[in-house]
């Protein structure tokens, strides 16, 4: 769709390109990650390339493991700094807490397998022990 010269997308255009729902995609721009979405006469919504550039990031950081309410965090951090570097070593930030989360599940969850190991060689000595 092309409106005044520039690129815009109907929100089923917009959702099969950023691979998620128009419901999904309005719930975003009701909890204020997407705004200033454009409208054209009839109240219909419209998206733009800035739009889809900012679904990108989001899905990018959802899939990083970042919560909505960090993603709001990062929002309200650009809206008072203006500046992306602030926002950026916010990410960062954010991100080396992810990553200390996973490697503390992987090292919880290499206990768990060596305990599930340990436990299944008991059981098999007590059969064979039951057996013999």
């Amino acid at each position: 769709m092309q409106i005044e010269g520039s690129k815009y997308f109907k929100i089923g255009e917009l959702a099969n390109l950023v691979n998620m729902s128009p419901r999904t995609i309005r719930y975003y721009e009701e909890i204020g990650l997407l705004y200033h979405v454009k409208r054209i006469e009839g109240g219909k919504r419209v998206y733009t390339s800035e739009d889809y550039q900012r679904l990108k990031f989001i899905t990018r950081l959802k899939d990083l493991g970042l919560a909505l309410s960090e993603m709001h965090e990062l929002e309200n951090i650009y809206k008072i700094h203006r500046t992306s570097r602030k926002v950026l070593t916010r990410v960062l930030e954010l991100l080396d807490n992810h990553a200390l989360k996973i490697d503390e599940r992987v090292n919880n969850l290499i206990k768990l397998k060596a305990d599930i190991l340990n436990y299944q060689e008991k059981i098999r000595q007590k059969l064979q022990t039951e057996d013999g």
